[in-house]
């Protein structure tokens, strides 16, 4: 026969079991903070600091707009499908 223990609690060990709740509670809310603030700030600060470094390496020559639309209509000419005319039925 299995015997069932029981607990007693006893005030030292209900002041035990709080404070440990407790200590618990605050470290994962620290946890969770600390990812939240590293996720949304850290990384974002680190981000724009990329970019401003990233802005300095661009080049400066300006871009001719009607050469660069004039390469852009040749290629999507070059793709374009082209018709198929007078193919003989083989079915007829």
């Amino acid at each position: 026969m299995m015997m069932i223990k029981t607990i007693k609690l006893t005030p030292k060990k209900l002041s035990s079991l709080t404070a440990t709740a407790i200590i618990f509670i605050t470290l994962t809310t620290l946890i969770f903070v600390s990812l939240f603030l590293y996720k949304n700030f850290y990384q974002t600060i680190t981000q724009t600091k990329e970019i401003i470094i990233l802005r300095e390496k661009v080049a400066i020559d300006t871009v001719n707009i009607e050469k660069f639309n004039i390469i852009i209509n040749k290629l999507a000419e070059k793709i374009a499908p082209n018709e198929l005319k007078n193919i003989v039925s083989p079915f007829r």
